[in-house]
């Protein structure tokens, strides 16, 4: 999973840990195995050991002194170098040791006492599908330099110690592969997660879309075609503010839900908007500290309202309107109201586009959005859009 501050993935998170481990191990194992090292150089040869010392503790240690700076590639090449070495170093034992034996006064060789290391390293650096393998490996060399290099070979003590070593290991092994496995894991479904909310959000575009194409329908273009059906006189310019609010919606395209309208800008415009549908409706507003509106918001709202206020104009019959608008920093509120005719909200039709889709569903379509209407016969008509800010 990646996080959002760092970019870091739970996987590169699991090997930086994982690096630190195996770094203060391979100081552990190094200190223990100093004393053998330095005695069994006169066997090995001070270039010999000296190559593979370095070899096997040093890029662990350096692993986990620059693990917070390094980065995952970086580190999983360091710890498979360490395996490499380390496969190295019990490849090269016999041919290390005069005669291919180390004097019995020397006890076993060193590096057989750390191969918990270069396995251990192997599953940080590569996959299951070749940790496995190399540890197959190194148990067998361990098998081999145990017999061999012993002046007095015994066979069930050098299978002991291949099975002590393979125990030992192949726990250690397992718990790297399995926490580098849960990593990946995290990281897989965080990406499907990810992906799925990505394509819920651009689902919920769609939705929130198509509703703003419905109500722009009913609020335009169906009320064009009524005027021309109703009042030949006033086609034409009902016909020109729906081919404008239509070409407005195509250049919404470029518009983003991040934008802001300024709150003084968009009052005008509600203003605007109430003398046009209707000059005697009176206009009022509270201003506490507003902030910007989303643009999506502000659209929203501006044309729900219209449309409430066109509801009371063509239902209400001979009435006085209101309207009033409420800024505040994460709210907004416009309330349309008249003293007409009223009609029961419960009786009205869900399927009635001017009150399902133009004003409900298009202040439902925005997080934070709801609409509430209240009505009675002969008692008037309340419409309250309310948004907050998450």
């Amino acid at each position: 999973m990646r996080d959002a501050t760092t970019g870091r993935s739970a996987l590169d998170s699991v090997t930086r840990s994982m690096a630190l481990a195996l770094g203060v191990g391979s100081l552990a194992f190094f200190l223990l195995a100093l004393p053998s090292i330095l005695s069994q150089s006169a066997a090995f040869g001070v270039a010999w050991t000296t190559a593979a010392a370095a070899g096997m503790f040093a890029p662990l240690i350096v692993g986990a002194i620059s693990s917070p700076r390094l980065s995952p590639p970086w580190i999983r090449r360091l710890a498979g170098l360490t395996a490499v070495a380390q496969l190295l170093t019990l490849a090269t034992i016999l041919v290390a040791l005069p005669g291919g034996t180390l004097p019995e006064q020397y006890g076993t060789p060193w590096p057989l006492g750390a191969v918990l290391l270069g396995c251990a390293s192997a599953a940080v650096a590569w996959r299951a599908a070749a940790t496995w393998p190399y540890v197959a490996v190194v148990i067998g060399f361990v098998g081999v330099d145990r017999f061999f290099a012993s002046e007095r070979p015994i066979l069930d003590l050098a299978i002991q110690d291949a099975l002590h070593s393979l125990l030992f290991t192949a726990i250690f092994t397992s718990l790297a592969l399995a926490i580098r496995s849960a990593g990946r894991q995290l990281d897989e479904a965080s990406d499907r997660a990810v992906s799925d909310t990505r394509k819920l959000a651009t689902a919920e575009a769609r939705v929130r879309e198509r509703g703003r194409i419905e109500a722009l329908v009913h609020d335009s273009v169906l009320v064009a075609l009524l005027a021309s059906a109703r009042r030949p006189e006033h086609a034409s310019a009902a016909a020109r503010e729906a081919l404008t609010r239509l070409d407005q919606l195509e250049h919404r395209a470029d518009v983003t839900e991040e934008d802001a309208v300024d709150a003084q800008i968009w009052l005008w415009r509600v203003q605007a908007s109430t003398t046009q549908l209707d000059p005697t409706a009176r206009f009022s507003h509270e201003d506490d500290h507003p902030a910007p509106i989303p643009a999506d918001v502000a659209d929203a709202m501006l044309e729900a309202s219209a449309e409430a206020l066109r509801n009371s104009v063509i239902h209400a019959g001979p009435a006085s309107r209101a309207v009033h608008v409420r800024l505040g920093a994460t709210r907004v509120d416009v309330t349309v109201i008249d003293d007409g005719r009223g009609f029961d909200v419960d009786a009205v039709d869900e399927a009635r586009l001017g009150l399902a889709v133009s004003i409900r569903d298009r202040m439902r379509s925005l997080a934070g959005g709801r609409a509430v209407v209240v009505s009675q016969p002969g008692l008037g008509t309340r419409v309250a859009l309310i948004w907050e800010a998450s």
